[in-house]
């Protein structure tokens, strides 16, 4: 709940994604269908909650992450295949304490925009998202007043989710990423998380 309530407090892109995801759900019953009754596009938001580590064992020490990611995105269908354009943004708060990882707290927020591919049999949907690159930002600002940014070159999302309710699913994930942009040590996070999906993908 305390990093929620980050998130609304700190990182003004989020209300961008509540605004253009509302948007896009206000648009879903109008798009059009194709011969076979499917929607020839797709759109939909995703939110969950996670946890992983994140470090490099050396530097910046290993330690457990909460995760809030939210995502929306878009793509076309056919048949039972979607290509589409994802993007998430993610919310991390580390809940080891600081004095127990060397007074560190690399809590902070993160952009990233990926391609997606999913294939649906109607009732389940798997899908692979390839994190074109991500941009994280940490909260806690340097003794200079500077911020301090992570920046990652790419990385991977498997997802699986099943509908339960008209247009509704609830989703599993597990997502890996280096921060390696002018680091002389990389960081590595993961992230296994769960949530909720609205999107006309799913009928």
């Amino acid at each position: 709940m305390r990093n929620i309530l980050r998130r609304l407090k700190m990182d003004p892109s989020f209300y961008l994604l509540i605004l253009t995801a509302a948007l896009l759900m206000a648009l879903l019953p109008s798009f059009a269908l194709g011969a076979s009754g499917d929607p020839g596009f797709s759109a939909g938001i995703m939110a969950s909650v996670g946890s992983g580590p994140m470090g490099n064992g050396s530097d910046v020490a290993t330690r457990s992450m909460l995760y809030t990611p939210i995502s929306v995105f878009a793509g076309y269908n056919y048949r039972k295949i979607r290509l589409g354009l994802q993007y998430e943004n993610d919310r991390a708060g580390q809940t080891a304490d600081t004095p127990d990882v060397s007074g560190q707290d690399i809590s902070g927020s993160g952009n990233a925009p990926g391609v997606r591919l999913d294939y649906y049999d109607g009732l389940q949907s798997a899908g692979v998202i390839y994190r074109l690159n991500d941009t994280y930002v940490l909260n806690s600002a340097t003794i200079q007043g500077a911020n301090t940014t992570y920046k990652a070159q790419s990385g991977f999302t498997v997802q699986y989710y099943r509908q339960f309710r008209n247009h509704f699913g609830f989703v599993i994930d597990y997502t890996t990423e280096q921060f390696n942009e002018s680091l002389a040590n990389k960081i590595k996070w993961t992230r296994i998380g769960v949530g909720l999906v609205f999107t006309n993908f799913m009928k």
